[in-house]
């Protein structure tokens, strides 16, 4: 008996946090992928460029914080499936 209740309350924790933070829709997951493109192509034309390190530091941090988003969202919907 207690495993059951225990995986029904772990069902309801994960449904109360869907209704909170709902998952991204298709749309928000493909501006997350053009925006990692966006600033990936940023990072490989200053290194081309052969721009200042502290510039290519700041697009590689950009690029890094976009990728961060768009995993988290990954990990969001495989709790949703």
């Amino acid at each position: 008996m207690f495993q059951v209740t225990t995986l029904i309350g772990d069902a309801e924790k994960v449904e109360k946090e869907l209704i909170k933070n709902p998952p991204p829709s298709e749309a928000d997951i493909e501006s997350a992928k053009a925006l990692v493109k966006e600033k990936g192509e940023a990072v490989a034309q200053l290194k081309s460029a052969k721009a200042g390190k502290a510039e290519i530091t700041a697009s590689v941090a950009e690029l890094n914080k976009a990728k961060e988003i768009s995993r988290g969202w990954k990990s969001d919907l495989s709790l949703s499936l």
